[in-house]
């Protein structure tokens, strides 16, 4: 009876082929980012994915982002192998940016940071240029999932929406400041508005270049058009 079952192929449905190669980390055995995945010229242009997907222009020169609504990027969770040929067209990717909260509950928490660095990984090791995205929950969690994480690389944040009140600046300050003294970054390249006060605070540790995001940009265009 079970010679019928060693025979069969097992179907992934763990999408286990994203990490395979890796190496993991010691508890939780998040895949852990190879410093050589990740690019080493600051992007030119940026876009989200929710543009790109359906842009017909050339995208050789573009980093494709994610610092948007999950929704709009669920399809490449579903079916990472779809659009690896889609990547490999563009200058590479910022790392994956499922949502993480604090007031998730810790295994969902570790599932989302998870499924960032799995995909992440996953395109990186098949020829995608990355620009990983450290996005942590829950303090607790903070040092084993950094470890994920490669030194002295380029780093991606998308801040947009996220620094709208005092306790919010608060702790992007603490976020900036454990992930510098821990992975000593090259630069981080910023998506969004990130205030002023937090860059020259961290000016002498790294290096930020700044893009709009996509709202950011269609807040340009609005006020150029009413002015």
């Amino acid at each position: 009876m079970y010679e019928n079952y060693v025979d069969e192929e097992v179907d992934d449905s763990f999408y286990a082929y994203l990490v395979e190669g890796a190496e993991f980390t010691k508890d939780e055995e998040y895949p852990i980012i190879n410093s050589d995945m990740v690019a080493s010229k600051v992007p030119t242009k940026v876009m989200p994915f929710s543009k790109a997907i359906s842009y017909r222009g050339d995208l050789s020169d573009v980093v494709i982002y994610f610092f948007s609504p999950d929704k709009t990027f669920e399809r490449v969770r579903r079916n990472p192998k779809k659009y690896l040929s889609f990547f490999r067209r563009t200058a590479g990717i910022c790392g994956f940016d499922y949502s993480v909260h604090t007031d998730m509950p810790l295994v969902k928490q570790k599932s989302q940071m998870n499924d960032n660095l799995s995909l992440t990984y996953y395109f990186g090791k098949n020829g995608v240029p990355i620009y990983p995205s450290p996005r942590g929950g829950y303090d607790g969690l903070t040092p084993e999932y950094l470890s994920a994480f490669p030194k002295g690389t380029l780093l991606s944040l998308g801040v947009h929406g996220f620094i709208k009140k005092k306790y919010q600046k608060h702790e992007w300050i603490v976020w900036i400041k454990e992930i510098i003294e821990t992975l000593h970054p090259s630069g981080f390249i910023v998506i969004g508005h990130l205030d002023k006060t937090i860059i020259d605070m961290f000016s002498k540790d790294t290096k930020f270049y700044l893009f709009d995001s996509l709202m950011d940009e269609r807040n340009k265009e609005i006020k150029q058009y009413v002015n």
